[in-house]
């Protein structure tokens, strides 16, 4: 890379360049040196196919500004490229070549000045993913859209305003919402942009996938360089192929052989010699784990109610969508898949019958009512997936990382002993390992790199696991 900056972090060379551009502007390209910029954070999110960010800059009196007056308008871009100048630093992750690489508008400006030496003043720029400003125009008045939901979509991505996005044809599901029924199409309000549209596109849309209906999610691979629109059901049961990487639960590995023979029932059978593994950095050295509480079964975990309105038959209709139904749909592609070294692993969704029974919402959409109820049981196979068991690690950096992979946690010690439990006498029973060990599916990546003190990068990583683990009873239904 032409004009590339080299840094040491965490003992591996990386290259990097941060160059502010004006389309259309009469200043001069910027090219960022290492001394300038002071940190960056860019956040990928599974739940969001555009990324967003912040890059913190030195501005000593005020230089930024005299050679490039941010205009304001989406005309302001930042470019970032940051990459390991070889694939041997970092963790060895299954898949490599995904530098961390895109083109964002300045979406605000924040000015940090300080107030006895402005040599010491900073600047902070919000960053936009450009591909979602191109959104960011308003439809024209009377635009109407019929047809496949999954076409609707790749048009107003790619055909109305040209971008220049590659879409995986083996990784786009099409769905099965269509606006087909005259004189039914999608007229957007006037006050609706582009992106108000895709996101709408992609609440209605979902797809039947054995005997119930999944949400289809789209969110950017940096390895393929693609938009991929897929269902849960169609990612988990094929999660050897998106399996990246192994955390250990413990201080210290040792050597994998020795320590295959101290299994652990919630351990994943991919185990120590088959899951990609860094020996020095996989220890889980920062991490917080959490259980859905109350909040998550009153909220998302409810039976719902469809409405709607028949004109021809002159009568209301109603239509329940029992939870309880959906979940023994929803095991076979989300839990069963899966396999662990204890057998098979447990469905983390615990209704009472109270939930089961008298509590629900209600669901209303403009479209038929056998429609309503596929999109009410594609809400609810979402909400089982990933309103769940979550874990959070702050680990060192690496690029290769993304969502939409999964992860393996695991540990050397078995599940009982290692001590006398001094309640019972008996030896120590780590129940919560059915919990914490498991495979786990990665939401959210967070890659925060700083140089305030000295060059650091780190990586924030957000998980959900559906499932606990065979080590542990898991509560049953209707208690």
């Amino acid at each position: 890379m032409a004009d590339e900056i080299l840094y040491k972090i965490n003992n591996a060379e990386y290259r990097a360049k941060f160059i502010l551009t004006q389309e259309g502007g009469t200043s001069e390209q910027i090219n960022f040196s290492k001394s300038a910029v002071r940190g960056m954070d860019i956040e990928e999110n599974f739940f969001e196919p555009f990324t967003n960010g912040n890059i913190y800059l030195n501005n000593p009196l005020d230089m930024i500004e005299d050679g490039n007056l941010i205009r304001g308008d989406g005309k302001d871009e930042f470019e970032i490229q940051f990459e390991p100048t070889d694939d041997g630093s970092g963790p060895e992750l299954a898949r490599r070549g995904a530098p961390l690489n895109y083109k964002f508008v300045i979406s605000e400006e924040i000015n940090s000045t300080s107030k006895t030496d402005r040599l010491n003043n900073f600047k902070t720029y919000r960053l936009l993913d450009a591909n979602y400003h191109k959104l960011n125009s308003t439809i024209p008045y009377g635009k109407r859209y019929r047809g496949k939901v999954s076409n609707i979509l790749r048009e107003v991505l790619e055909e109305e305003h040209g971008m220049d996005l590659a879409f995986c044809g083996g990784e786009w599901e099409m769905g099965d919402m269509e606006i087909d029924l005259l004189p039914e199409h999608i007229l957007p309000p006037s006050t609706f942009r582009y992106s108000d549209l895709v996101k709408y596109l992609l609440k209605i849309n979902y797809k039947k996938v054995g005997n119930t209906y999944w949400r289809i999610f789209l969110y950017w691979c940096r390895v393929c360089k693609e938009f991929k629109y897929k269902t849960p059901a169609k990612i988990f049961p094929e999660y050897h192929k998106y399996l990246i990487e192994q955390f250990m639960a413990d201080d210290l590995i040792g050597d994998p052989e020795t320590e295959k023979k101290l299994v652990n029932p919630n351990n994943p059978t991919t185990g120590l010699t088959l899951t990609p593994t860094n020996v020095d950095n996989s220890p889980l050295m920062n991490s917080d784990f959490s259980s859905p509480m109350l909040l998550y079964t009153n909220a998302f975990l409810n039976n719902i109610l469809v409405t709607n309105y028949d004109p021809i038959l002159g009568e209301h209709i109603t239509n329940m969508i029992r939870i309880k139904d959906v979940k023994e749909k929803w095991l076979p592609f989300i839990v069963k898949p899966f396999t662990y070294v204890g057998g098979q692993p447990q469905p983390w969704c615990i209704l009472n019958e109270t939930k089961m029974t008298s509590v629900y919402r209600n669901l209303g959409f403009p479209f038929p009512t056998d429609r309503m109820a596929q999109l009410a049981e594609a809400e609810l196979t979402t909400n089982m997936t990933f309103f769940n068991l979550q874990l959070n690690i702050d680990t060192l950096g690496n690029v290769n990382r993304q969502p939409g992979e999964f992860i393996d946690v695991s540990s050397a010690r078995a599940q009982k002993g290692g001590g006398e439990n001094p309640y019972s006498g008996d030896d120590i029973n780590h129940r919560s390992d059915a919990k914490v060990f498991g495979t786990w599916f990665i939401t959210k990546v967070r890659h925060e790199f700083s140089s305030s003190k000295v060059d650091n990068y780190t990586n924030l990583i957000q998980c959900i696991k559906p499932h606990m683990g065979p080590g542990a009873p898991v509560p049953p239904d209707c208690i």
